[in-house]
């Protein structure tokens, strides 16, 4: 009984509200879980703030009637191309990197750096993550193709869209992983055991597209297992560049590469395909990760994350 309840301490790698390094501040708030919660009370109104006037102003800018696009909310998709939605990305990105900023600097009193940015020794690692993210669509497009559920259409090249489409994917990147796994989960696990602090905040992470288009079950389901993938590496060893390396080849080869629906929203792409066939394995209109082959390739990614860094030596960053 006694080695069960072991398994569940909190890490001595999270410094907890009753451990503290003589080296540091004390954070103006006790507990991490409470910190946690106001950053994204406090995020989600800035950025809606923020995103909110961007995109007046896009609308006003492209001469489109607001009552109209409140009537429809899938005009929003309709109507926002590529440029726009990169503009309120990156809205969105400022707004929350300045709440991180104003949180770590006044309430959590650490600095920007230790919540995992050091890139020294950790190059692979981002190396890693650009290759997992890659070999998760791979994966299920190659099923896809040798079942005869995927077939190509044709290819179609332009620089200027793939160039706009990585940068967008680059701030997705950073504003979710800094958020959710830098800031969230962070302070989460100096509250709680870090495994329940993963699930609690994968859960947040799933919550947070729920208002994503052609959402299903299985792509909530999917959306969960992103984040405990995506947060799993960040628990053994608190670093954001694994996970912002495979957010960003994930999200970018497949929509503007082989053409699938991100999580419901159509991207121009190099690839042209024809998808048929049952959408638990393709996934349908809400694209590869709303399918059980994503399911199966998260699943085995995060085993293989968990027992590579289970046991990796960690060095604290204040």
């Amino acid at each position: 009984m006694e080695e069960v309840m072991d398994n569940f301490e909190i890490d001595p790698a999270f410094p907890t509200e009753s451990v503290k390094k003589h080296e540091e501040k004390s954070p103006a708030i006790k507990w991490g879980w409470l910190r946690a919660v106001l950053f994204l009370l406090a995020n989600a109104i800035a950025s809606t703030v923020v995103i909110g006037v961007t995109f007046l102003i896009i609308l006003i800018v492209k001469g489109i009637d607001l009552a109209t696009v409140m009537t429809d909310r899938a005009q929003i998709y309709e109507l926002m191309g590529s440029n726009e939605r990169t503009i309120l990305q990156v809205a969105g990105f400022l707004a929350m990197l300045l709440m991180v900023w104003i949180f770590r600097k006044f309430i959590d009193r650490k600095t920007m750096l230790s919540l995992g940015f050091k890139y020294k020794g950790y190059g692979v690692d981002l190396i890693w993550g650009l290759v997992l993210g890659f070999v998760l669509i791979i994966f299920g497009t190659l099923v896809l193709m040798l079942t005869g559920n995927l077939t190509i259409a044709e290819y179609r090249i332009d620089i200027l869209s793939l160039s706009i489409s990585l940068f967008l994917y680059i701030v997705v990147a950073l504003n979710e992983e800094i958020m959710f796994r830098g800031y969230v989960l962070s302070n989460f696990c100096e509250s709680v055991n870090k495994y329940l602090a993963l699930v609690i905040t994968s859960a947040l992470f799933m919550a947070i597209h729920l208002g994503n288009p052609n959402l299903s079950i299985l792509a909530l389901v999917n959306l969960f297992l992103a984040g405990i993938v995506l947060g799993i590496y960040y628990i053994h060893k608190q670093n954001l560049w694994l996970p912002i390396g495979m957010h960003l080849t994930w999200n970018y080869f497949q929509g503007p590469v082989f053409g699938y629906e991100v999580s419901g929203t159509t991207e121009q792409s190099i690839i042209v395909q024809n998808l048929q066939g049952n959408e638990l394995l393709t996934g349908g209109d809400f694209g590869l990760e709303g399918s059980l082959l994503a399911t199966a390739g998260i699943i085995i990614i995060t085993i293989f994350l968990h027992f590579k860094y289970k046991k990796a030596p960690y060095e604290k960053v204040i």
